[in-house]
Parts: structure tokens; sequence; C-alpha cells
């Protein structure tokens, strides 16, 4: 439901007209970037204790990356909150450590949308969702996997592997954020017809 206007604008487009509210800290669209988190790097680690000569090896895994989810609150209103705010970025993860130490996961990054927002490939123009229920939650991106420790990769043959494997990295997309909006009422004509008398 659009907030009283204090004035509207006829618009005339290739589709045909169009009207558009013009209200005071009212946004019904806008664009803004995501990212999820890159996972960690896997530790290349060997067992120093002091009366083990040959440790073998124990390097963690590395952490997740955050993810990037949409939840929809029912006490806003508009998409003034993303306006003033364009870029959502997840943490990274954390690298493993030795004694097969994991990596911290990285932080996930909410985003605070009203019902019935729909979210769009800011380059594509495709509809990724269309959040419309209080309570919805949407993970879009997911943040990257860790990378193993050279724990992992021990063998028979090659009992002191010297490497590790990396984290996968996060994704970044640019969003079209748009708020449906439905008015009570709506008049459309042409320019100077009355419109604002009535």
């Amino acid at each position: 439901r659009i907030p009283h206007p204090q004035g509207a604008e006829l618009r005339h487009g290739a589709a045909g007209f169009e009207l558009t509210a013009v209200v005071d800290g009212f946004v019904d669209e806008t664009t803004i970037v995501v990212a999820s988190g890159s996972g960690g790097g896997g530790a290349v680690s060997f067992r120093r204790e002091k009366y083990v000569p040959r440790g073998g090896p124990d390097g963690g895994d590395g952490g997740r990356g955050g993810d990037v989810v949409f939840v929809v609150h029912a006490n806003l209103r508009t998409l003034a909150y993303l306006k003033m705010r364009h870029r959502f970025l997840a943490g990274d993860g954390g690298n493993g450590s030795g004694q097969r130490k994991h990596g911290k996961d990285g932080r996930d990054v909410e985003v605070a949308v009203p019902p019935g927002t729909v979210l769009r490939d800011a380059v594509t123009g495709d509809t990724l969702a269309d959040l419309s229920h209080t309570g919805e939650r949407l993970v879009l991106l997911r943040g990257g996997k860790g990378g193993k420790g050279n724990w992992h990769y021990r063998t028979p043959v090659n009992q002191a592997p010297r490497f590790a494997q990396k984290g996968v990295p996060g994704e970044t997309r640019d969003l079209r954020v748009e708020l449906q909006v439905i008015a009570d009422a709506g008049l459309v004509g042409k320019p100077n017809a009355g419109k604002s008398t009535l």
C-alpha cells in the first residue's frame, strides 16, 4: 500500500501512461551489491612435540564463508534502508591452523526487506526471488567452502604432504531490488485533465 502521496507525476513512456507516486522518504526501487564470504584456506602444519621427532601432518581445515540472507520484516514499508547502504558483504572464513584446528566460519549478512520485495539481477533483469511472506528467509548467495588442511592428504607414499587446499571464493552479485506496491485507488489520464482537482 502506497503512503498518502503529496503529489503525483504522470509519465508517458513506450508502454503508455504511467502514474508514479512522489512521496518524501518513500523508495520503491534501488540497486545494491551483495557478496558472500570466501572460504578460509587449509593449513600446512606438522606436529612439533618434544618426544616425537617425526610428527606427522596436522594442518586443520579452513572455515566456510558467510552467506547472504534476505529476511522479510513486517514493520518495514519502504526500501529506504537499502538506499542508504548499498553494499552487503558477508565475512570470510578463517584459515585452518596446526593441531587440526578448524578455521572460524565467516559471519552471515542479513538484508532486511519489506513484504512484496522482488529481487532481480541488475545485469540481465532476471527475477531471482519474490519475497512476500513475513518471516520468510532466503539464502541468496552461499559462502565458499573452506579448504582442506594437509592432514587430509597424508598417504603411505607421502607421509609429509607440504600442500593444502585453498578456500572456495565467495560470489558477488549486483541486484535491483523492487517493492511491489498496491494503491487503494489510482487516477490515470492525460496531462492537465483535472486529476489533481479530483
